[in-house]
């Protein structure tokens, strides 16, 4: 099984990342799919999009010890499970894909692979103290970890209006250039802010993120 990465944040969380280097057609004969999700694989054109869709519940599929993995999105595309309470949160880049599955807390997940590319848009989605801590030779992983840790606070929330770059800000954190640490998020909403955990990991140019809250949004 082509699990890159697991991690039993408590007895009621799982974070896993899922290599694929199958074909789409293995991985679908492994997976009972309802309808709604049949089509939505079915109108999926690109063929590294299918084997990601199909890698993110292949990881459910091994968290929930079944095949048959039912997902219903709302109006803003924040999937849940519709067999089981427990909250999920997908991504992918690349060739992995990535999910949490909780039923002790909100969760969000994030996985980039790590390109040049973030530091052309960086200003779009950092404050100006953010980018001013994203500096030396490892700039390209702070982006990238810094647009992992915002976008899996922002998937909690589900909220499309939802400012990332003045919104969802970084708290302060000392970057040691392992390969796996903490740091928080401060969202501001209309009427609080709140402060929310991040976990993130570090493997073969990708940078994985994910957040938990007993928060309900």
């Amino acid at each position: 099984m082509p699990i890159l990465f697991i991690n039993e944040v408590d007895s009621g969380t799982t974070v896993g990342v899922w290599h694929c280097t199958e074909e789409a057609e293995q991985l679908r004969s492994m997976l009972v799919l309802d309808p709604g999700d049949e089509k939505s694989y079915a109108s999926i054109r690109n063929a590294t999009r299918k084997i990601q869709w199909l890698g993110c519940r292949m990881l459910l599929s091994s968290f929930l010890k079944t095949r048959e993995i039912r997902i219903h999105y709302n109006e803003f595309g924040k999937p849940s499970l519709i067999n089981s309470p427990a909250k999920i949160s997908l991504s992918h880049s690349g060739g992995c894909s990535a999910a949490i599955l909780s039923t002790t807390y909100s969760a969000g997940i994030d996985l980039e692979e790590v390109r040049k590319r973030i530091a052309r848009v960086a200003d779009r989605f950092l404050s100006e103290d953010e980018l001013s801590i994203a500096f030396g030779e490892d700039r390209l992983e702070k982006l990238t970890l810094f647009w992992c840790v915002k976008e899996a606070v922002y998937k909690i929330i589900g909220k499309p209006d939802l400012d990332m770059q003045h919104e969802i800000c970084i708290e302060s954190f000392n970057y040691l250039c392992a390969s796996s640490g903490k740091l928080s998020a401060r969202i501001k909403l209309e009427d609080k802010e709140i402060s929310i955990p991040v976990a993130y990991h570090l493997f073969d140019q990708f940078v994985l993120a994910w957040a938990l809250t007993s928060e309900v949004f």
